[in-house]
């Protein structure tokens, strides 16, 4: 499902937006994900967040230029089986209209691929969460932190001598990213309502994207 690209209709087809942020991604699937290639996750069940660090967009007129945010859902089974549960979180030091513009494109209501299907695809949305949201990617290396909600840290992928390797993956009609490095998420929690997972050396990326209200376009 993720690496698949979507042009159902919108709606609120016409309010129109844009970002473009250093993302970071992982779940509880093996390096790689199957999912990214339309085949079963690895553990029969999805658990994953993804968080964006704006570098710069806008919602309508507004300016979203530095606002962090992130999104974590749990499907439990394959994620086009629907049956999800998803929150939304959005830093802190974002003000009030930044905050209601990132709860509107994390609805799905204005389209944006991604954002769309899967909430789509979520029977359960918990109520959109301001919180302190400490998002740092520089290349390989990636940390989220929201105290007391979760925490996640990723590295250079290695071989078992220790040689470092940097796998990118390339999917042209992809939803989520275009291109992204794949790490090695060494790990990773939440705990948050219903939502309560622990993870190890699993899945994860970091890419720069660019989407709209058409979804992922770069």
């Amino acid at each position: 499902m993720p690496g698949r690209d979507s042009s159902v209709a919108k709606k609120g087809a016409g309010t129109k937006w844009e970002f473009e942020a250093d993302y970071f991604t992982f779940c509880n699937c093996d390096w790689g994900c199957p999912c990214n290639f339309n085949a079963r996750p690895t553990q029969g069940n999805c658990h994953g967040v993804g968080a964006w660090r704006i570098r710069k967009g806008r919602y309508d007129g507004t300016k979203l230029d530095g606002v962090v945010f992130a999104a974590a859902y749990f499907f439990p089974g394959l994620i086009e089986q629907g049956r999800g549960i998803a929150r939304f979180y959005v830093d802190k030091r974002a003000n009030e209209t930044q905050r209601k513009a990132i709860e509107t494109i994390c609805s799905g209501k204005v389209g944006g691929g991604i954002f769309e299907i899967f909430a789509s695809l979520a029977e359960k949305i918990h109520p959109f969460m301001v919180a302190d949201i400490r998002l740092d990617i520089e290349g390989p290396r990636a940390a989220l932190r929201i105290p007391g909600i979760m925490g996640a840290e990723c590295e250079s992928l290695s071989y078992p001598d220790g040689t470092i390797i940097k796998p990118f993956f390339t999917l042209p009609h992809g939803i989520e990213f275009k291109t992204a490095l794949a790490t090695n998420t060494k790990q990773w929690w939440i705990r948050d309502e219903e939502m309560l997972a622990s993870h190890r050396n699993v899945y994860g990326i970091v890419a720069s994207v660019k989407f709209s209200e058409k979804g992922c376009v770069a």
